[in-house]
C-alpha cells in the first residue's frame, strides 16, 4: 500500500517540520508539508525520498478548479482563497498514486508516530476517516448551509476534518466532482457528502473524537487517550516537549486525572 501523511500549514513551524522529519524516518509513510505563505519562489522542496514540501502557485489551482474548499472572506475569518487545503486536493488528485492518505492541520497535536501508524492500522479499510459523521436532517440554513446546498444533491453529512483519512476511492471521487464541477466546496460537508453518495465506507474514529472546534486538552488527557489525536492546540512550538513529557510521565507511573469531556468519557 503506498500512503502519505500530509500536514497543512500556512506557514510551516519548526516543530512541524522537526515531527514531519521524525515521521520520515521512523515510518514507512510518505511526509508531505502543504505550506501556503513559504518557498513561493519554488513549488517543491525535496528533503528526502520520502519528505517533501509543496507550495503550489496559487494560480495552479484557479486553473484547475481546486478551489473554495474553505468558505472565504465574509463568511469565515479566512481571507485566501485558494489555501493549503486545496493545494493538498490538488496534489493527492492530480500529481499522486496513494493508496491512503492521512492529513493533520497543523495545530493538531499527535502524541508519536505510533499514533498515526496505529490510525493506519485500525481504519485504512475505510474510505473515509473523520471525527464524526452527522446527517443534515432540517431545511435550516444556519451555519454555512446556505454557502453549500446547490453544490450537489442531498442528502448532506458533515463533520469536523482537522483531522482526517482518504482512500484512493475517496480522492477519486473528489477529482471526479472538480472534473465536472471545476471547483470544490467546503470540506467539512463536502468530504462525508461525496462519500456517502458515491457509496463509499465511511468511519468516525474514537481516536479522533478529541477533534473539536474548541477544547482544552493538557497532559492528563493525552496520559488517558494515548492514541487520539487533539485539536486545538495551538501552542504549535511545546509539541516536542508536549511528546516529551508524555514518554516521562508515563514510564514513571504517573496516574492522569480523568478532565476528559462527558461526550468522550461516555465512548469509553
Amino acid at each position: 500500500m503506498r500512503k502519505a501523511v500530509a500536514f497543512l500549514t500556512r506557514h510551516p513551524q519548526l516543530e512541524t517540520l522537526a515531527f514531519a522529519e521524525q515521521v520520515s524516518v521512523e515510518s514507512d509513510f510518505d511526509v508531505l508539508i502543504f505550506s501556503d505563505e513559504l518557498y513561493k519562489e519554488k513549488e517543491s522542496l525535496i528533503l528526502s525520498d520520502r519528505f517533501k514540501i509543496y507550495c503550489y502557485p496559487d494560480e495552479i489551482c484557479k486553473e484547475t478548479g481546486y478551489i473554495n474548499a474553505m468558505i472565504g472572506e465574509g463568511v469565515t475569518m479566512l481571507k485566501k482563497n485558494p489555501i493549503s487545503w486545496d493545494k493538498m486536493l490538488y496534489h493527492i488528485c492530480e500529481k499522486e498514486d496513494y493508496d491512503f492518505v492521512w492529513i493533520f492541520e497543523d495545530d493538531v497535536f499527535i502524541p508519536s508516530v505510533q499514533t498515526i501508524e496505529n490510525l493506519h492500522l485500525n481504519y485504512s479499510a475505510f474510505d473515509l476517516v473523520t471525527p464524526n459523521h452527522f446527517e443534515k436532517k432540517d431545511n435550516l440554513l444556519d451555519w454555512h448551509w446556505k454557502h453549500i446546498l446547490d453544490k450537489t444533491e442531498a442528502p448532506f453529512y458533515f463533520s469536523m476534518v482537522c483531522a482526517c483519512g482518504l482512500s484512493r476511492n475517496m480522492i477519486k471521487v473528489i477529482k471526479e466532482y472538480v472534473k465536472k464541477n471545476r471547483q470544490l466546496f467546503f470540506i467539512e460537508a463536502m468530504f462525508n457528502t461525496l462519500a456517502m453518495n458515491s457509496g463509499l465506507k465511511v468511519t468516525d474514529a474514537f481516536e479522533l473524537k478529541s477533534v473539536v472546534w474548541l477544547g482544552e486538552w493538557n497532559l492528563d488527557e493525552f496520559l488517558l487517550l494515548p492514541s487520539n489525536v487533539f485539536h486545538p492546540k495551538k501552542n504549535i512550538d511545546d509539541y516536542q516537549y508536549l511528546r516529551l513529557m508524555i514518554k516521562h510521565q508515563a514510564k514513571n507511573g504517573y496516574q492522569p486525572v480523568n478532565k476528559l469531556p462527558d461526550f468522550i468519557n461516555d465512548l469509553l
